[in-house]
């Protein structure tokens, strides 16, 4: 009898474990195709945005002195899931929702003599209203700007005269060494110290959707326009 009873125990403990592991399995086949489809999702979302954007670009007269946005896309928007690229020779920069391009701006680099550093960065620190401790203007006693582009690190000020720093409102630092995204003169040309200048408008809408941490890539050509580039003849 007590064979009998054990055996059960065991036979019952087996099939509730077998349960289990069904369970188990199966929720981990739900939880792969839910991955697949949201992939797929995400996939045919870029592709859709990436033709919209270049339609854009193709019919829109002077568009490198133009923003895109595609409204869509910044309605989804969230610190979460927006990214931010810098294309060095276009003087462009892109924001993307889940990897689309949601919006495609002006900017102006670092000129010649301080270039741009080209890499993968992360938003390190945020300030509305934040003025360079480098770079600004040197004003004489009597209202005169004598330096209108004085780095603090190289140019003395003489008595009398004072340092006015350059504002840079809307700060998104990228590096401890200075380069950052803000608010600032956009000629459609290189013309900053090393910092992203962005026109009013933009910087608030990325202050806006941004966070500590959101990725900001700087190349010569945005990553997720030269990957849907086809060659000649393809």
């Amino acid at each position: 009898m007590k064979t009998s009873v054990a055996f059960a125990r065991v036979t019952l403990a087996i099939i509730v474990a077998g349960g289990f592991s069904s369970c188990t399995v199966f929720d981990g086949i739900k939880a792969r195709q839910a991955q697949r489809a949201e992939e797929k999702r995400f996939s045919e979302l870029r592709a859709e945005a990436l033709s919209a954007h270049s339609t854009w670009r193709e019919s829109t007269r002077s568009w490198k002195s133009k923003t895109y946005r595609n409204d869509a896309l910044l309605s989804q928007a969230t610190p979460e899931n927006v990214s931010i690229e810098i294309a060095l020779s276009e003087q462009r920069g892109l924001l993307l929702v889940h990897g689309a391009v949601a919006m495609d701006f002006p900017v102006a680099t670092g000129k010649r003599s301080h270039p741009t550093p080209a890499g993968s960065y992360t938003i390190l620190e945020k300030k509305k209203d934040y003025a360079s401790n480098l770079y600004g203007k040197i004003i004489g006693a009597d209202g005169t700007v004598l330096d209108s582009d004085a780095d603090t690190r190289t140019d003395v000020v003489p008595d009398g005269a004072t340092f006015s720093a350059a504002k840079m409102p809307y700060w998104m630092r990228l590096t401890n060494t200075g380069v950052g995204l803000h608010v600032g003169y956009v000629p459609g040309r290189p013309a900053s110290h090393g910092c992203i200048r962005l026109r009013r408008e933009t910087a608030i809408k990325l202050f806006e959707l941004t966070r500590l941490g959101t990725p900001v890539v700087i190349a010569s050509k945005a990553p997720s326009l030269a990957a849907g580039e086809t060659k000649p003849g393809t």
